[in-house]
């Protein structure tokens, strides 16, 4: 049994040769899938997807969210994706990890909702009249950020530009100074590579890690809870000197910034591997 990875031809082209490099130099099979031309339906003749690889294969997809979760959802390949999308909520992952969690000091609360509780969210989360918004979702249709007293109706607008549900859950809480933040890729319960991706809120790439960031990374892998064999984790350190969880997301389809390439694909492949044979023990 050969592992595959089928890679989103568009996305992530900051690193895409590495990982194709690191792939094929370890005896894998690769290919590249390209997005579809206008209605960009990835089921279009001559860019679906099922085409790469037969069924029941061991396949490793790494590209866009929307083709990640069809393949997950499909499950055509073994394991297809590690993004199990509805894992990485923070509704969902917070019970486990919630007393390492940045925002660990919030209030859930349905989108359409953030306007009638404006007086309560601004008095018990409030500082400097800021509260910080971000989507329970992972597939965050708006990114996190602040929200003032002052402009919280263009705030609110601009959280629901792209038509977020009112009814989907947001998570609110106090603002925070993030002073740099790492990414760190979690296989069965080992950190196997990280990398910083921001710096004094600027992107600043460096295949280099913080050992405190990544003690607690470590920390949080070993726990008994996780939410697929392979996933990524982010570490941030704040004003204060504090390390904290900043967010969990499916490695499937995270960026994986400078991270080693190597490193990555021999844990991932090495996961598939087991998740393969195990299912058809």
């Amino acid at each position: 049994m050969s592992v595959n990875w089928l890679l989103d031809a568009d996305l992530f082209e900051d690193y895409r040769d590495e990982l194709i490099s690191a792939i094929r130099d370890q005896g894998f099979g690769v290919k590249l899938l390209q997005v579809p031309s206008p209605p960009f339906r990835w089921e279009d003749v001559g860019c679906s997807y099922r085409e790469t690889f037969p069924e029941e294969a061991c396949v490793i997809s790494h590209g866009d969210i929307e083709l990640v979760t069809r393949i997950h959802r499909e499950r055509r390949w073994t394991p297809g994706a590690f993004g199990t999308v509805e894992n990485f909520a923070c509704s969902s992952y917070v019970c486990h990890y919630g007393k390492y969690w940045l925002n660990r000091d919030y209030i859930m609360l349905p989108f359409g909702e953030l306007d009638r509780c404006r007086d309560f969210l601004f008095a018990a989360l409030g500082r400097d009249d800021r509260i910080f918004i971000r989507p329970d979702s992972p597939l965050k249709l708006f990114t996190g950020q602040l929200a003032t007293r002052s402009t919280f109706d263009q705030d609110l607008e601009f959280m629901g530009f792209y038509d977020f549900p009112r009814e989907s859950l947001v998570v609110v809480s106090t603002p925070k100074d993030i002073v740099a933040e790492w990414r760190f890729v979690i296989a069965q319960h080992q950190v196997v590579a990280g990398s910083q991706y921001k710096l004094n809120g600027e992107l600043d790439y460096r295949a280099e890690f913080d050992d405190h960031a990544h003690e607690l990374a470590r920390s949080i892998a070993a726990l008994e809870y996780e939410p697929d064999p392979v996933w990524v984790m982010d570490i941030g350190k704040t004003s204060d000197g504090s390390y904290h969880l900043l967010e969990i997301g499916g490695f499937s389809f995270a960026d994986l910034y400078a991270c080693n390439k190597v490193d990555v694909v021999a844990a991932v492949s090495a996961t598939a591997q087991s998740v393969w044979k195990e299912l058809r023990a």
